[in-house]
């Protein structure tokens, strides 16, 4: 098993979008909107004194999109009492016109034509497509033409963040993207807004809602099987979830931190990546023989020098820390400014509510978001990191054989355990290059070792 660089899936074709006109099969059985100025608008407002028209244009109406359809219609009355604003949504692009979506939407705003869809008029366009394209094409469009662009998209935002950044401030546009990173849990505008100009010494947390939902059920006896079945049917998970349990999806949430935090660029941010596959399910009970609990840990940490280390790995952390209480699809992100405790936020990080919420914490933001740092600040250099960890290593193999592989190699282990045909140690301090040779020397005789870092107190463990 080898830590793996930042990976952007490759973009999927843009005939996903046919570029047709067409007609769409009406929803039926729903309330639906009066149409004005010729449209299909829906407004989603309540009557309040003159409240200011806002004109909304959604591409993608899947979990995400629909779900802020639903948001804004059963939000209307509070939005237009506290903010003084109505939204008509004017357009919708989607992939399938004749999908029955159960949506309070009148069918006319459909359109499966992306230059139609980009020609409506609109004051905001919110990205809901998810990947790489259509969604950079469809960003890139509209704030060339200055109008303001939302996305929850991670992966565009990690791929093109800071020359979509760029363009929008060419044109007088704005780009935002705090939903695309811990859902409900407000991490960007935290480290935008309230950390301001301030450097925090780290940033890390649990990014991932569906892989720490998985654990969580691991460690309530459940099979892996069973918690992704689980997980799918609660709309935690995709049909394809290797992206939440390899840990690109969260490194790519990291790339899109740094970028805030640190101001590096997300392609040039090194970060060590361990999938939590395979091996999943030994290292969780090997967590629990130690009193602990196993998470997927996203971290960028700020060492001497200017420089900055970036890791997405499974971490073995206290039962009763923060971390170890997170549990199932929340979020939590902890910034550490060298105060006497770190500031946390989190919050619900999957499924398609969570999302949407964040979403319209971005439709109602006024002000553009200050995502660049700006020339003057600290230029920082993203690098491997130079530290040493303790480190649990699991393999298929008995006690003896994990320790003497371990004598081999130069790695000393601090105790060892078996439990049935497989076996655990944790290592002494070691940089990570000397927890590669063990891994590969153990990779070598088809041992299948899988590796955590190791974080809980010496205090609490009790692996004998």
């Amino acid at each position: 098993m080898t830590p793996q660089q930042l990976e952007i899936d490759a973009p999927p074709a843009l005939h996903d979008f046919p570029i047709v006109s067409a007609g769409a099969r009406s929803n039926t059985g729903l309330p639906k909107f009066t149409p004005h100025r010729g449209v299909a608008a829906t407004t989603f407002a309540t009557s309040v004194d003159t409240p200011r028209t806002i004109r909304v244009a959604l591409a993608g109406c899947g979990v995400v999109g629909g779900g802020l359809v639903r948001l804004l219609h059963e939000s209307a009355p509070a939005i237009a009492a506290r903010f003084g604003v109505r939204f008509d949504l004017v357009r919708v692009l989607v992939r399938d016109l004749n999908r029955e979506r159960n949506l309070p939407l009148d069918s006319r705003l459909f359109t499966n034509d992306i230059e139609a869809f980009l020609a409506h008029d609109s004051d905001v366009i919110i990205e809901a497509v998810g990947g790489n394209e259509p969604a950079r094409t469809i960003a890139s469009a509209a704030l060339r033409r200055g109008t303001k662009v939302i996305t929850a998209n991670k992966e565009l935002v990690a791929s093109h963040g800071d020359s979509l950044s760029a363009l929008a401030r060419e044109h007088g546009a704005s780009l935002d993207f705090g939903a695309a990173v811990g859902g409900s849990a407000p991490v960007i505008s935290t480290l935008r807004d309230l950390v301001g100009a301030s450097t925090p010494l780290s940033v890390r947390g649990i990014l991932n809602g569906t892989s720490n939902y998985v654990i969580s059920l691991l460690e309530r006896g459940a099979s892996l099987d069973g918690a992704l079945a689980s997980a799918r049917e609660l709309g935690l998970a995709e049909a394809d979830c290797a992206r939440d349990l390899d840990g690109r999806d969260a490194a790519a949430k990291l790339a899109i931190i740094a970028w805030i935090a640190f101001g590096i660029r997300p392609a040039d941010l090194h970060v060590r990546r361990t999938p939590l596959v395979p091996g999943l399910e030994r290292l969780v009970r090997f967590a629990t023989i130690t009193g602990a609990r196993l998470r997927l840990i996203a971290e960028c940490t700020r060492l001497p020098g200017d420089r900055v280390t970036a890791s997405v790995e499974p971490v073995i952390v206290h039962s009763e820390s923060a971390f170890g209480r997170t549990v199932l699809e929340e979020n939590r992100v902890e910034v550490d400014l060298g105060w006497r405790s770190p500031l946390s936020v989190s919050g619900p990080g999957a499924g398609g509510p969570p999302t949407a919420a964040a979403l319209l914490g971005d439709l109602l933001r006024v002000s553009p978001p200050p995502n660049d740092r700006g020339p003057g600040a600290t230029q920082f250099l993203s690098v491997a990191d130079p530290r040493e960890h303790r480190w649990l290593v699991g393999a298929h193999l008995d006690a003896v054989a994990l320790q003497r592989t371990s004598t081999a190699v130069g790695v000393r282990s601090e105790r060892c355990a078996s439990d049935g045909p497989d076996a655990a140690l944790i290592t002494a301090p070691a940089s990570w290059k000397s927890a590669q040779r063990l891994i590969a020397a153990l990779d070598s005789v088809s041992a299948a070792p899988s590796v955590a870092r190791y974080e809980t107190c010496k205090e609490a463990e009790v692996l004998q």
